[in-house]
């Protein structure tokens, strides 16, 4: 425990001495004053060297580096040093600083009131660490981070910012310069299309006029499937560049890919312009025109092609095909020929030259090729078929079915094959044999319509109208306006004395367009049938405009007749006189209608010529004394009615009116 009761009081001296301890301090910041100032001195001498300054703006500076370094001041900030890509530059709180992705730069030295830089730190945002005094940097850093705001959508400045302790003193923009090869730097590092595309379109932006720059977005835009973005670019640039052989090249393959063949056509004539001797302009052009089914300037250029390049297989080939297409099988024959010494066995080339073999009739030829397909392929069904084909044309029928039989054991579910086995037995008139092949096609192909068709006239004709119905119905659902098929239906309706529905189905077949006459005839019948005279009645007369015959015109007479449209019934009977001149019951049917028109005179003249004709019809001399008697000639009457009884003694009417005109007569002599 501390005694503080005996401790001593200090003497007098001591308090001095202690004064003196305490008063120390003051005269070390005194010398530390004298050697700043002589630090002071010599760094405003240094200053006074750099900058050339007044001995007043010297002065000032000295002071403000006093105040920062002694008494912890912010200082002010003058510059920078920086050395860019081996050159010295200097910035200012006015200076803007440019950068580009090539530039590499080092910030050297920061011009302030601090002495030696303490406390001094240097940020180049964007680029380097916290702090980038005397650190290299590399302007690609900043490039980067910018082209990555643009991709954002994101606006950012970028500064120099210089720091003491944590005060900012000056702050200097950086003017960061995107150009074209940046983005073709980007495009190169990166894998991704889409990204590549998205860069080189904005280098184009930049540099509209760069060629290379479209060809490489029409190759991208192609790869990613945008064909129409590839066309547009591979356009731009023969609008820059019209003779440009590489665009001229891709873009006239896009425009065949795309069907455009005048297109095409036009960008492979350019092409020849720059390059005349380009055989393979000529071909693409050739190929263009086939597509047109323009055959003649397709041969013409494939001509073209092969004038230049003799040798050319494939143009040899689409050339014979270009022949054939054109209906010039023989000249494609050759053609077929020589690309079958350059490749021999091509099984497509043996097949493609026999065809045309079938196709000039030279059978024989034909045939020998095909088996020689066989020998290396003998399970080929189709080819089988094609001698089949080949052997009916020769007219070997027992070859022809046979090596359809073949085809069909190979391959027992194609309908062709099947269908033409068919036709072979229908020619041959085994109809069952073919309608069983006819109905394995229809099983196979339900809508097959041939087959459906054949079927249907099969049954027409083994008189199975139910089955053909069945068909004919299957065919309207393929073809609904066949006015054929209508028809046919309507005839099988008839057969089965369904005459309403044969009736419909004929209306259908003429208002199809069927320019069949007897179809009218049919039409009137089934109408007849149903009690539809009027419409019966039309449609013979449609059928008698264009084929009168007795029948017919006949049942148009006794319709007119019933319906007392006697100049109608009148003009069916001189028709019918006109067909048959020499037949005296026509001229008795005139004379009997001109008699109920209450024309006597021509009545008798027409019984008269019917008499003569046949002077035994005892109906003719009855009506010719009607005739007679109600013109009142008596006597004429008669005869006439003596005749009729002298034929037919049977006949009460004349055995009546005998008499009776001598009454008449008697009667008219006392009235004279």
């Amino acid at each position: 425990m501390v005694d503080y009761y005996n401790r001593k009081r200090p003497r007098i001296q001591d308090v001095e001495n202690t004064k003196r301890r305490r008063t120390l301090p003051l005269w070390i910041i005194v010398v530390v004053i004298a050697l700043l100032s002589f630090v002071g001195g010599l760094v405003v001498n240094e200053y006074l060297k750099k900058e050339s300054d007044t001995i007043a703006t010297g002065a000032a500076r000295w002071k403000n580096t006093f105040l920062t370094t002694v008494l912890g001041r912010t200082p002010h900030f003058y510059y920078l040093d920086v050395e860019k890509n081996g050159e010295d530059e200097r910035l200012t709180l006015d200076s803007v600083f440019s950068l580009s992705y090539r530039d590499e730069f080092v910030i050297k030295n920061v011009s302030s009131d601090s002495l030696l830089e303490r406390k001094i730190s240097v940020d180049v945002e964007g680029a380097g660490d916290t702090n980038d005094l005397r650190s290299l940097l590399k302007g690609v850093e900043l490039v980067d981070r910018v082209i990555e705001n643009i991709q954002k959508q994101h606006t950012q400045n970028y500064n120099i910012t210089v720091r003491y302790k944590d005060a900012i003193i000056a702050s200097i923009p950086i003017d960061v310069a995107i150009q074209p090869q940046d983005w073709f730097r980007l495009a190169r590092k990166t894998g991704d299309t889409t990204s590549q595309i998205e860069y080189l379109e904005r280098a184009l932006d930049m540099k509209k006029d760069d060629i290379n720059t479209r060809k490489m977005l029409a190759k991208l835009y192609l790869s990613s499937g945008n064909v129409t973005k590839g066309i547009s670019a591979y356009e731009a640039v023969l609008r820059q560049s019209p003779n440009d052989l590489g665009a001229l090249s891709e873009l006239s393959t896009l425009y065949m890919k795309k069907g455009r063949y005048e297109r095409a056509i036009q960008l492979y004539r350019r092409i020849i312009r720059v390059d005349p001797k380009n055989d393979a302009a000529y071909a693409n052009i050739a190929y263009a025109y086939a597509h047109r089914k323009n055959y003649t300037r397709a041969i013409a250029n494939y001509e073209a092609s092969l004038k230049l390049n003799p040798d050319n297989t494939e143009v040899h080939y689409n050339l014979a095909d270009a022949y054939e297409q054109a209906g010039k099988t023989s000249a494609a024959i050759p053609h077929y020929e020589y690309v079958l010494k350059k490749m021999p066995g091509d099984k497509n080339v043996i097949g493609a030259l026999a065809d045309a073999y079938f196709k000039v009739k030279d059978y024989d030829e034909a045939i020998r090729l095909y088996r020689e397909i066989i020998k290396r392929d003998p399970k080929n069904a189709s080819v089988y078929a094609n001698i089949g084909l080949a052997a009916g044309a020769k007219g070997e029928w027992k070859r022809e079915i046979a090596n359809y039989k073949k085809a069909v054991s190979l391959d027992p579910k194609d309908p062709v094959i099947h269908f033409n086995l068919a036709v072979a037995y229908e020619k041959q008139k085994q109809y069952s044999e073919a309608a069983r092949e006819y109905e394995k096609v229809v099983s196979l192909k339900p809508d097959d319509a041939d087959a459906i068709a054949r079927l249907a006239d099969h049954y027409m004709r083994t008189k199975s109208y139910t089955k053909a119905i069945d068909f004919y119905k299957k065919t309207i659902k393929n073809d609904p306006k066949n006015a054929d098929v209508y028809a046919h239906l309507g005839f099988a309706y008839g057969k089965i004395k369904k005459y309403t529905k044969a009736a419909d189905n004929y209306e259908k077949a003429l208002k199809y367009g069927l320019k069949n006459n007897q179809v009218h005839y049919d039409l009137a019948y089934a109408y007849d049938k149903i009690g539809k005279d009027d419409r019966a009645v039309s449609e013979y007369e449609k059928y008698a405009a264009k084929n009168p015959t007795i029948e017919v015109l006949t049942i148009i007479a006794d319709y007119h007749t019933r319906k007392k449209n006697y100049n109608k019934a009148l003009a069916a009977y001189r028709r019918m006189i006109k067909l048959q001149p020499a037949q005296a019951e026509l001229y008795a049917s005139l004379a009997y209608t001109y008699a109920l028109q209450g024309n006597y005179d021509r009545a008798i003249a027409n019984y008269k010529k019917s008499l003569s004709l046949d002077s035994e019809d005892d109906t003719a001399y009855l009506n010719l004394a009607v005739a007679y008697e109600k013109k009142g000639m008596y006597k004429d009457a008669l005869r006439a009615y003596t005749n009729a009884y002298q034929l037919n003694p049977d006949s009460d009417m004349a055995a009546r009116k005998i008499p009776e005109m001598r009454i008449k007569m008697l009667r008219k002599k006392h009235n004279e």
